[in-house]
């Protein structure tokens, strides 16, 4: 097991009566861009949100680098999480919105502005760090969200459907960028969709999921 090795150790999730995740077992390898795939509601970002400390498993154990991660807050784990709308700040510019994490944890302005250029130059945005986030498009707007999840250097980034508020053209090219900045920055991608041709295009391998149970797992 790598240091950024994540095991799912047979994790059933119950709100009440209700089981969103049933008996989950698997290992996702450091390095690995990994997908959940299945139908709305079928426990994928119920799955996720477990992965990043936002919930913890009724059952079972989330393993990363080989330490139990019950009672770790998602701020004193090594993931990231990218929400389905961003949540950019739209007062602040781009370099702002990408340094607010490291603006929380203390960092000086000079090396925050350093480490935002660094990551727009990663996402191939340089030079549109002055700018709103009302300025950019779509695609402009994912790879902010991106760098700035990146900031903080998590091993893991944790992705719940991003591209579903994109139009059809933009989500075929934000593919290839996804998968790109994955191999160009070596970190596990946890990625949540229900599109099939998106998890085929982008995963090593996928977990198919379907009423809380992981039906298949393949690359």
């Amino acid at each position: 097991m790598t240091t950024k090795d994540i095991v799912l150790d047979h994790v059933s999730i119950r709100f009440g009566s209700y089981t969103a995740v049933d008996n989950a077992h698997l290992t996702i390898n450091g390095g690995e861009f990994f997908s959940f795939l299945g139908p709305s509601g079928c426990g994928k970002t119920t799955m996720l949100r477990c992965v990043s400390g936002f919930s913890e498993p009724t059952e079972g154990r989330v393993l990363i680098g080989g330490k139990d991660m019950r009672g770790v807050g998602p701020n004193k784990r090594p993931t990231a999480l990218i929400f389905q709308n961003l949540a950019l700040f739209p007062l602040m510019s781009v370099a702002e919105n990408i340094a607010f994490p490291l603006e929380v944890r203390g960092v000086g302005k000079k090396d925050r502005r350093k480490k935002a250029d660094e990551l727009l130059d990663m996402i191939a945005l340089p030079g549109v760090g002055e700018k709103k986030v009302h300025e950019l498009s779509g695609g402009q707007r994912q790879r902010v969200a991106i760098a700035r999840a990146l900031a903080v250097e998590p091993d893991i980034l944790l992705l719940d459907e991003p591209l579903s508020a994109l139009d059809l053209k933009l989500r075929h090219h934000m593919r290839t960028e996804l998968r790109t900045i994955q191999q160009r920055v070596g970190l596990t991608f946890i990625y949540i969709t229900h599109d099939q041709g998106e998890a085929l295009t982008m995963s090593d391998r996928i977990a198919v999921m379907n009423a809380g149970v992981i039906e298949q797992i393949g690359d």
